[in-house]
């Protein structure tokens, strides 16, 4: 079983490597399989991050359940230490989110309301990787096996990746939470 710090740069170096066109081919493929499940169907909220950089493009999933009348909650890290997830409601994807940490856009808490995770109905969890148990190879920080340690039937929380990047031998700990279901696109 790989190390998880150099599973993760081999992964994101994997995920580095195709070109824009293709990421976001996936992206687009895997914004229709998650809207495509029953559980997302039912939801009126849906819990997702912002992406950056060479992730997955999130912003036309967001777009659509915005689209669609669902709530969109978006985490935010708040501290002081030990520095948490904090879920907010999103009303507008253009004028209420603002850059946290690492750059990633997130919500204004002066202008988003605070929810609580019991309160979402469906969760897209990042992921670098995972494995068809549900547990997923994040960037190691563990802000969301925080978040969902102790959680109950809600919500429900999927991991939507290339078909390359669910993995055989992933590596996990006591800590690491897995997720209700893991889908691909090709």
């Amino acid at each position: 079983m790989k190390d998880k710090k150099v599973l993760r740069a081999q992964i994101i170096a994997r995920r580095d490597a195709l070109a824009p066109a293709e990421r976001a081919r996936h992206a687009r493929n895997l914004a229709e399989a998650l809207a495509n499940l029953p559980q997302y169907t039912s939801a009126r909220s849906v819990l997702a991050t912002m992406s950056i950089g060479s992730e997955w493009d999130t912003r036309p999933f967001l777009d659509r359940a915005h689209a669609e009348g669902k709530t969109v909650v978006l985490p935010r890290i708040a501290g002081p230490a030990p520095k948490r997830l904090r879920l907010h409601a999103v009303p507008d994807l253009g004028r209420d989110l603002k850059p946290g940490i690492w750059d990633i856009p997130e919500p204004d808490p002066e202008r988003c309301p605070e929810v609580e995770l019991a309160a979402v109905d469906f969760a897209w969890v990042p992921a670098l990787a995972a494995n068809r148990s549900g547990y997923r190879l994040g960037y190691g920080a563990g802000y969301f096996d925080k978040l969902l340690a102790g959680r109950g039937s809600r919500p429900c929380c999927v991991v939507a990746l290339p078909a390359e990047f669910v993995l055989e031998d992933l590596p996990h700990e006591s800590h690491d939470i897995p997720v209700d279901l893991v889908i691909t696109s090709a």
